[in-house]
């Protein structure tokens, strides 16, 4: 993928496919998509892709999506979170920083064997991996129908699967 033309993907209306082989492009390409989201992130991920979502950019565009409007929603279901938790991620000290406004939950264990992961915005656009342990990566800023189907997938996912309490800031 050509980083130097990623300014010109534009949400919901370049159809054009792209193929990220590395950190930097899938980086590149999420930062891409959460600037010129408007309302909805969900993410599916086993353990927050530090190489992916762990920047101070993605969290800063994360924080102003999820605080950009009272219909904003970001959902986040991961696999481990206690992993991510005990190691530490800028998502989930956004999370407990904005409580409500970002959503954790951990993939019930029916699920835990998928493998693949995605990120899906304003539901149209889609980065998705086939295998959690690869860096390559289909992404396109403007296919509903595959957007659809994975939000069926996440939805369903998000239905079966409970909070998680070790992503949330507990008053006492």
């Amino acid at each position: 993928m050509q980083l130097e033309h990623l300014d010109d993907y534009v949400l919901g209306t370049t159809k054009d496919e792209l193929l990220c082989l590395g950190a930097e492009e899938n980086q590149a390409v999420s930062l891409a998509m959460t600037q010129q989201a408007e309302f909805y992130l969900d993410i599916l991920s086993y353990d927050l892709d530090p190489p992916i979502y762990d920047t101070d950019e993605f969290c800063q565009q994360v924080e102003n999506l999820a605080l950009r409007s009272r219909h904003s929603r970001v959902r986040i279901l991961l696999h481990q979170p206690q992993k991510v938790v005990q190691r530490g991620h800028l998502l989930i000290y956004l999370g407990r920083r904005l409580g409500s406004l970002i959503q954790f939950r951990q993939l019930a264990p029916i699920y835990q064997n998928q493998v693949e992961t995605f990120m899906l915005v304003d539901k149209i656009a889609f980065m998705h991996r086939e295998f959690r342990d690869a860096l390559r990566i289909t992404a396109n800023f403007c296919d509903g129908k595959r957007v659809k189907e994975l939000t069926k997938l996440f939805n369903q996912y998000w239905e079966d699967s409970e909070p998680d309490p070790n992503t949330h800031f507990l008053l006492l």
